[in-house]
């Protein structure tokens, strides 16, 4: 009888297939469960044929579209189905993970949480910290993201020898390879995305947690002092129509290019002169994992999760405070004036970023299934 180890999303983007990739290759009887097989926040569309696992998609249709009843319903059928001796799950806010690691427990088997949260995501309040805290004690292991999310997993009570650091891993080598081809056909690329020569560039949610308007504002100073780079912006959300709104009252030139699958994303990374990551609330920022691969200096906030694992102030670019448009906009003047060796820096990144990769992802989440 076949033992297996269930990892639980509730939906599969380009990020967690190379990482199941990975895992595969050191657990043989991997269970993949995706709750639907779309999004509607992040519209990914990766291919999912000839996997090296076993995969289980719950319902062919966009996950917001089910309710939680009938979600619930179909997990517990799923696990009940296969009867895997560890059940791995991502995240504890949807009823859906709730449910599957109380599956596990009463089953006798292991129950391991991604964890990734951070102190610094959100405000908190004791009573909410409180009943958090006396749920993720419940669990196995805790599979965090880094050094952030592993502090505030002790701190919620968590025993030390619990905690597994795993890192947040994209598949840097299939980065680098887009990258390369889209800059060896630098001119017909550019053309064809309409793209200016030297850009900053941000990728991600245009929401408000991503602290866009002080990015606008940055921009708008950076202008004022002489810059001559331009901004692109490449996502969609709920911040849009504000945005472009605010851009047309600043009188600023942004290039708003929407949603791109990863595919076509690797040419804006290849292009673009620097990436910057402006949130307010950042649980990790796997975006920055994205542009350092490509090979690109990084200005990213201080409250980022992935800051004391990637972003080296000075070495590979710079950490700013979200709050002071200043010194944002002082920095991405700095850049476009040459004052710093980009090409150095994009290097770096490159060179910091080879530590984390799909392989160490999954030989890290094996110790702590093996705890």
């Amino acid at each position: 009888m076949k033992e297996y180890i269930a990892i639980i999303y509730m939906n599969l983007g380009p990020y967690h297939l190379a990482r199941l990739k990975a895992l595969a290759k050191l657990a043989p009887h991997l269970l993949a469960i995706e709750v639907g097989s779309k999004q509607g926040i992040y519209p990914w569309r990766p291919e999912k044929k000839n996997l090296p696992y076993v995969l289980e998609t719950l319902f062919d249709q966009t996950v917001e579209e089910v309710s939680i009843k009938e979600q619930k319903k179909a997990i517990v059928h799923c696990l009940e189905k296969y009867n895997p001796v560890t059940v791995i799950v991502s995240g504890y806010g949807h009823p859906v993970m709730r449910i599957a690691a109380r599956w596990a427990r009463k089953k006798g088997g292991k129950d391991i949480l991604l964890f990734s949260t951070t102190e610094l995501d959100n405000p908190r309040v004791w009573w909410r910290e409180w009943i958090k805290s006396r749920f993720i004690k419940k669990f196995h292991a805790l599979a965090v993201s880094g050094k952030r999310s592993a502090q505030y997993a002790q701190k919620l009570g968590v025993p030390r020898e619990k905690i597994f650091v795993i890192g947040n891993v994209v598949d840097n080598e299939h980065c680098q390879k887009l990258a390369k081809t889209f800059r060896a056909n630098e001119t017909e690329v550019r053309k064809k995305l309409k793209l200016p020569k030297d850009f900053f560039l941000y990728v991600g949610r245009l929401s408000k947690k991503k602290n866009l308007t002080a990015l606008l504002k940055a921009f708008f100073r950076y202008q004022k002092s002489g810059g001559i780079w331009e901004l692109v912006l490449v996502g969609s959300g709920p911040e849009e129509e504000k945005l472009k709104e605010m851009a047309s009252i600043l009188n600023v030139h942004i290039h708003f290019a929407g949603w791109k699958q990863f595919e076509e994303l690797a040419a804006y990374y290849a292009l673009a002169k620097c990436f910057i990551l402006p949130s307010m609330s950042e649980t990790w920022g796997l975006v920055v994992n994205e542009a350092m691969a490509c090979g690109l200096p990084i200005l990213v906030s201080k409250n980022c999760g992935c800051v004391p694992e990637l972003c080296k102030d000075g070495i590979n670019g710079h950490i700013f405070d979200p709050k002071d448009v200043e010194q944002l906009a002082s920095l991405m003047l700095s850049y476009s004036k040459g004052e710093f060796d980009l090409q150095k820096m994009g290097a770096e990144s490159q060179r910091i970023i080879r530590k984390y990769t799909p392989h160490t992802w999954a030989c890290n989440l094996i110790n702590a299934i093996n705890m």
